[in-house]
């Protein structure tokens, strides 16, 4: 389990005077698609509630991501696209940020990855998956290593 996440210690964002995730990474327990009641947000969808201006995004393993900041949604997204769902943080446990974010790949390879600083690079299977997120094919860029965490694609 990732320090941060065993630490306990709520994170809070602000750009532009606007909050745009709270968070507490605290011993998360990801839901699963068992666990996961038909009204919950499933892989693929960015939320909000109507209360709060923090968006979320679930990952493949059903985990909550909060979106910690303008420029990290940018650095994923072209525009502003999400569904307003009051139940989302009674489906997951402790949202996980979604720090330094950004799609990438080598030079000459197709293969496209997401990085966070918590899970580091997830292969996004394909362009299937890239396109059921939303991801933005003109946000992608380029670095001359990639290395992998083979154990958590980015696969549903």
């Amino acid at each position: 389990m990732n320090k941060a996440r065993r630490a306990g210690h709520a994170v809070l964002t602000a750009v532009a005077g606007m909050v745009l995730a709270l968070t507490a990474p605290v011993a998360a327990q990801a839901a699963t698609a068992e666990a996961a009641p038909a009204a919950c947000p499933q892989p693929g969808q960015r939320v909000k509630t109507s209360s709060s201006p923090a968006i979320y995004l679930v990952d493949p393993d059903f985990q909550l991501r909060s979106i910690p900041d303008e420029a990290t949604y940018f650095r994923l997204w072209d525009s502003w696209s999400y569904v307003i769902n009051d139940s989302v943080l009674s489906c997951f446990t402790d949202p996980i940020p979604l720090y330094d974010a950004a799609l990438v790949k080598e030079p000459g390879d197709p293969r496209v990855y997401i990085w966070d600083a918590y899970f580091g690079f997830r292969h996004i299977v394909d362009g299937e998956v890239f396109t059921k997120y939303g991801f933005s094919w003109n946000k992608i860029t380029e670095r001359a290593t990639v290395d992998p965490n083979p154990d958590r694609p980015w696969f549903q």
